[in-house]
């Protein structure tokens, strides 16, 4: 985690030399304030934010990079879910189908259940 903000600093460095130590004393709450995002998510947020802006980030601002990251990784795993809830769309749309379909459970225990028989 460490070296994640250490490469962000290195990316943002002040160009005087006074600004170091205030860059050195951010850089160390930075760390502080983002210890608790799993390194995988802190690397992968770092990587977006330093191909997007030329400004040394805030903390929230790596977080919610981390939650999007976190968000679109588990939207993708759930690609089983999705195909579910798209054939009961499917199923929703025809006249001849009596009820409404929906997805019902989680993970291995999901299936399709209707309403209104």
């Amino acid at each position: 985690m460490g070296e994640i903000i250490a490469k962000l600093g290195l990316r943002y460095r002040p160009s005087g030399q006074a600004d170091l130590e205030a860059h050195a004393e951010a850089l160390v709450l930075l760390g502080e304030d983002c210890a608790d995002i799993p390194a995988d998510l802190l690397d992968e947020a770092a990587r977006q934010w330093a191909q997007s802006s030329k400004y040394m980030p805030k903390a929230s601002e790596l977080r919610e990079l981390a939650r999007n990251v976190r968000n679109r990784a588990r939207a993708a795993t759930d690609f089983g879910g999705q195909q579910l809830q798209a054939h009961c769309d499917r199923l929703n749309q025809l006249n001849w189908c009596r009820g409404q379909w929906h997805v019902v459970g989680d993970g291995e225990d999901r299936r399709i259940d209707r309403t209104g028989r």
